[in-house]
């Protein structure tokens, strides 16, 4: 018993050893696996973003060949065209040189790089805007519209992809994660919605893309930031302690310009997505065995909240309904659309389907009626103005008709039927007898009355009548 109770202590303590040379194992492996310093490049990662973020040379005619492809393939809805157009793309260069001068507390190289990114926004504009102000097509795709409601994933997408690219640029042996990266954060086919918005004169479109495309850029610039720091960059030594504060600040009010509004759209994102799952939650409570959608309105910063109930709803029960909904406190309409036909599950799949393609055809058809029928009122309304001629008006008029034509002995005015085909219109008519005329100089004298009557009246229309 005494030799038991003696060895129990080694047998635990070999135990504990060995569980504890298990677990560090376990963990060295995980490190050298996970370990972002084995084939590191720091200095050649700095030069190589150094050398290329300036959008001048090759860089700016490979932006604007990159930014024409990536216009040609949101007009005509084509994602391959966009995707090649990105992988030609320069424009990460600059966005990785701020994250960079930021984390290596390098002043000059900041300003150099937010310069030549504010050169490439302004080639991308004026190169979208010139092609979309030219070409005969222009219209709203789906692939426009997609670029004009950023979301929290977008956001996702652009940390995600932007720490691959800065990952990459720090390797020795360089990967092909570059293209992937700028395929993945999307940061041309936004700026070129943009400058569709600026071309069209669409002030929402433009606004919400430029959204997306900031929000893209800035979280690129924070994930190289973050990567930087986390490699433990060299900074650059300031001649003084002085100089290395100033640089410091200026580096921090930058880092705040930037990242605050990207903190506000996000912000924004995130009150979407609230929206819309108190929304979905709402639908779902109330309306699970009917049909319903919600539908993003990029140009109305709403949501449109629609269902399609197969059952009697009373009036009572609607408002109470509509109620509900506006107490969720969302920047949405709601509408309910009562239907008692009964259909199948196949039927409500189709519905679902083509509600919303229905819905834009609608609602584009009840546009064109609506804009012929104020056409036409607004043509007739023109028509009857210019019949209408006020009586105290003819009263000085026809004062100056016995002044100018002596052979006129009296002259009356009504608005008189004429037949036209198969229907009539009211006409003004000056009815006139003259003074021992023929009928030739009547003829004669009624010309010259009614061009007198048009000019001195302004009326596009008016019947001199002889009287015998």
């Amino acid at each position: 018993m005494t030799n038991e109770n003696n060895s129990n202590p080694e047998k635990r303590e070999g135990i504990s050893f060995f569980f504890f040379s298990l677990v560090q194992e376990i963990w060295q492996l995980f490190r050298g696996i996970f370990d972002l310093n084995q084939g590191m490049d720091r200095e050649g990662a700095i030069l190589e973003i150094r050398n290329n973020k300036k959008m001048e040379g090759a860089n700016a005619w490979l932006l604007m060949c990159s930014i024409m492809v990536a216009s040609l393939g949101l007009d005509l809805n084509s994602p391959a065209v966009i995707i090649g157009a990105m992988l030609i793309s320069p424009l990460m260069s600059p966005i990785l040189g701020v994250g960079l001068s930021i984390g290596i507390n390098d002043r000059g190289m900041l300003f150099i790089s937010l310069r030549h990114f504010a050169i490439a926004i302004a080639i991308s504009l004026a190169t979208s805007f010139i092609y979309f102000k030219l070409t005969p097509i222009g219209q709203l795709t789906p692939e426009i519209l997609s670029r004009t409601a950023p979301t929290f994933l977008d956001a996702l997408v652009a940390f995600f992809g932007g720490l691959a690219g800065i990952i990459s640029n720090t390797r020795k042996d360089k990967s092909n994660a570059i293209p992937g990266v700028a395929i993945a954060t999307a940061l041309m086919p936004p700026l070129c919605v943009t400058g569709y918005g600026l071309a069209m004169g669409d002030w929402m479109v433009m606004i919400n893309s430029f959204y997306l495309f900031f929000l893209n850029a800035v979280i690129v610039a924070f994930a190289t930031y973050l990567i930087v720091r986390i490699l433990n960059f060299p900074a650059m030594q300031h001649a003084n302690e002085q100089e290395k504060r100033k640089a410091k600040w200026v580096g921090i009010f930058l880092g705040l310009v930037l990242l605050v509004p990207s903190f506000i759209i996000l912000s924004n994102i995130l009150g979407k997505l609230n929206d819309r799952s108190n929304i979905e939650n709402f639908m779902n409570t109330y309306f699970a065995n009917d049909v319903w959608e919600i539908e993003e309105k990029p140009r109305q910063d709403t949501l449109d909240a629609q269902v399609i109930v197969f059952r009697e709803l009373s009036e009572d029960s609607v408002a109470s309904y509509e109620l509900l909904f506006e107490q969720l406190g969302v920047a949405s309409r709601f509408h309910i659309i009562q239907s008692n036909v009964p259909m199948d599950d196949a039927e409500i799949e189709e519905m679902k389907v083509n509600m919303r393609s229905e819905l834009l055809e609608l609602l584009q058809a009840d546009k064109k009626i609506a804009d012929e029928k104020t056409r036409q009122i607004n043509k007739l309304q023109a028509q009857i103005d210019s019949m209408i001629l006020p009586q105290n008006q003819f009263l000085v008029v026809s004062k100056e008709i016995q002044t100018l034509f002596p052979k006129v002995e009296e002259c009356a005015y009504a608005d008189m039927q004429y037949a036209v085909g198969d229907s009539t219109v009211i006409l003004p008519t000056i009815q006139v007898r003259w003074r021992q005329t023929n009928r030739y100089q009547r003829l004669q004298y009624e010309e010259q009355l009614q061009s007198f009557l048009k000019i001195r009246l302004q009326q596009d229309t008016i019947v001199v009548k002889s009287m015998l």
